[in-house]
C-alpha cells in the first residue's frame, strides 16, 4: 500500500516550517511523497531534497496549482483520508479501515493548512478526527501514518528504507553516534 500526503493550502510566510515538518514525518513514517498546493515554495522543496540526500530516501515532494483537479484524478485509484477535528472518531476509523479490504492502490492523507473548503470534505472517502480538540496537524499526521502503516516505524529505526544515506545515527542512550557513510 502506497501512502501519499497531500498538504492543502500552503502559505509562504506562515506555513514553511509546518509543511516541512509534515514532509519529514511523511518521509520517516513510510509515505512515498508529499504533494502540496497553495503557494509554491521552492525553499520547502529544497529542504526536503537536502534531507533525502544526506539521510537517504527517494521520497518525493511536488507542488500542484489545482488541488481539486489533482485530487479528483487521484481518487480513481486511491482512498482519500482527510484529517480534521470534525470527522469520524479516529479509533473507529482505524477499525473500519483495517476491516475493509480496500482494492485501491494508494491512500491519500490530506492535511490542511488554511481553512479547508467543503469540497474537500465531500471528496474524501473518510473525514477523520484524531481528536476533536485543537491539536497539531503534524501530530495527527504522525499518529495516522503510524496506525495505517505500523511497520514503518520499525523500518525507519532499522534504516531499511534509507539505503542511499550519507549519514546515519546509531541509537544510544547517551551521546550522539553519527556515522558518515
Amino acid at each position: 500500500m502506497e501512502i501519499i500526503v497531500f498538504r492543502y493550502g500552503h502559505r509562504l510566510e506562515r506555513d514553511k516550517r509546518t509543511t516541512t515538518h509534515c514532509a519529514l514525518v511523511a518521509r520517516a513514517f513510510g509515505a512515498k511523497e508529499i504533494i502540496y498546493c497553495g503557494e509554491e515554495d521552492p525553499s520547502v522543496e529544497e529542504s526536503v531534497l537536502d534531507i533525502n540526500k544526506r539521510w537517504g530516501s527517494d521520497f518525493k515532494i511536488s507542488f500542484v496549482k489545482n488541488w481539486k483537479k489533482e485530487l479528483f484524478k487521484m481518487k480513481e485509484d486511491s482512498t482519500i483520508v482527510h484529517l480534521t477535528m470534525y470527522g469520524l472518531d479516529f479509533n473507529d476509523f482505524v477499525k473500519k479501515f483495517k476491516a475493509q479490504k480496500e482494492n485501491k492502490k494508494r491512500i491519500i492523507v490530506i492535511v490542511g493548512s488554511q481553512k479547508v473548503p467543503s469540497d474537500v470534505y465531500q471528496l474524501a472517502d473518510y473525514n477523520v478526527s484524531v481528536t476533536n480538540q485543537p491539536h497539531s496537524e503534524i501530530a495527527a499526521l504522525t499518529i495516522t501514518l503510524d496506525r495505517l502503516n505500523p511497520k514503518a516505524l520499525e523500518q525507519t529505526q532499522q534504516n531499511k528504507q534509507f539505503t542511499n544515506a550519507q549519514i546515519r545515527i546509531t541509537p544510544a542512550n547517551k551521546g550522539k553516534i553519527i556515522t558518515e557513510l
